[in-house]
């Protein structure tokens, strides 16, 4: 998942993004998604997966 994928799921516009991001760094925290390569770099091109991938 990525901001643009789920943006795309619940028919967001771009104009949006600063509250999808909200949205998924909250969901970080709670330790339900998790980042995909912890180690990258950008923000911008950070992927998400669920805690048990």
């Amino acid at each position: 998942m990525t901001n643009t994928s789920l943006r795309g799921r619940f028919r967001m516009n771009e104009k949006q993004r600063p509250q999808v991001s909200k949205l998924i760094r909250e969901t970080v925290e709670s330790g339900k998604i998790k980042l995909k390569d912890p180690d990258g770099s950008s923000d911008k091109f950070s992927v998400y997966v669920p805690y048990w991938a």
